[in-house]
């Protein structure tokens, strides 16, 4: 690879800066779009930014063989040149989250605080699925032509939670459509790979950890798990969510990310 970063990442803006600027990283089950409930809820006080992940939406793709250090590098560099902003809270979804895990223990100065809703400390946690057998029937389905949204559309409905609206699976299937075959190639080798077990204990600012109730890919244990290895660390379980806990329940995820953002220390 010879480029570090995107310079050309595109991202949706929504708000008024006099609290700060919340940054929000969406999940390979999403793209910029998918966090509208969180940009009209904090947009009359914070500077809301999200972004399209490269291979997502409006932003280029990511080069061949882009990993977990190039995403954050890209992230470092959306962040400081394309924002031009020193510091910023953050909130990740899913892969979002990783990401987010990977980037604070790295680059604390940049932080305020950051959320991590839906996410694990490392891919498999708990479990014995190899990543082989995670990432191949993906980028093989992915090579045989696939589509973005008939992937999206099989993906949505198996991760949510058994309360969830045909309206919001509808939103979320819609904001994943906006990916190519290049980001959810990226997305699945972040997942396959990520283990930031030995990361989190250098993580020093303020977390707050979230996961649905009803979530089976990232369980509330995992949420649990990644707040033990963190200091300064609470965890909140959401009633009636599954794994895209920011739709399914909104009102619940706003209410306690605004009382974090309010008291992060």
């Amino acid at each position: 690879m010879q480029k570090n970063h995107v310079s050309e990442i595109k991202w949706i803006e929504k708000g008024n800066p006099s609290k700060g600027t919340i940054i929000f990283l969406h999940a390979m089950a999403g793209s910029a779009t998918a966090w509208s409930p969180q940009l009209d809820a904090f947009s009359n006080e914070y500077r809301c930014i999200s972004w399209d992940m490269p291979g997502f939406g409006e932003s280029p793709d990511a080069p061949e063989g882009a990993d977990m250090d190039w995403i954050v590098k890209c992230l470092a560099s959306f962040v400081k040149d394309t924002l031009q902003i020193k510091t910023a809270h953050f909130v990740g979804l899913s892969v979002g989250g990783m990401i987010i895990q990977h980037f604070a223990a790295t680059n604390g100065h940049m932080i305020d605080s950051i959320a991590i809703l839906d996410s694990s400390p490392k891919f498999g946690f708990g479990g014995d699925m190899k990543p082989s057998e995670f990432a191949e029937p993906i980028l093989a389905d992915l090579a045989n032509g696939k589509s973005p949204e008939d992937f999206s559309n099989g993906m949505i409905r198996a991760i949510v939670g058994p309360t969830c609206s045909e309206e919001t699976k509808l939103e979320a299937i819609s904001a994943m459509s906006r990916s190519r075959v290049n980001g959810l190639a990226l997305t699945t080798r972040l997942i396959a790979d990520h283990d930031a077990l030995q990361k989190l204990s250098k993580i020093n600012c303020s977390t707050l950890v979230m996961a649905g109730a009803d979530d089976g890919e990232t369980p509330p244990a995992y949420a649990n798990t990644i707040a033990s290895y963190i200091p300064n660390a609470s965890v909140t379980i959401i009633p009636n969510a599954g794994h895209i806990v920011n739709l399914e329940n909104p009102t619940s995820v706003n209410k306690r990310l605004r009382f974090f953002l309010e008291n992060a220390l």
